[in-house]
């Protein structure tokens, strides 16, 4: 998957309550990303830092194979 899609979900995600689910290649089980505080884009064609209340992580986006996140706009 690209970088520039996920960051722009990720950046939309700061100080709320949203949830996205990442399913990456070869893995079982989903990694989900709750109370993102900031993402910062590193050197490199798809490095991506994402900083949580809990976690500091370091993202691969080209290990991403698909992203999911509840839609927040039906009524």
């Amino acid at each position: 998957m690209e970088r520039g899609p996920l960051v722009h979900i990720l950046k939309g995600m700061r100080g709320t309550k949203r949830e996205l689910t990442l399913h990456m290649l070869g893995e079982a089980r989903p990694l989900e990303f709750v109370n993102v505080v900031d993402v910062e884009e590193l050197s490199g064609p798809s490095m991506v830092m994402i900083t949580t209340k809990q976690n500091y992580i370091l993202l691969e986006c080209s290990h991403v194979s698909a992203a999911y996140q509840v839609r927040t706009d039906l009524p």
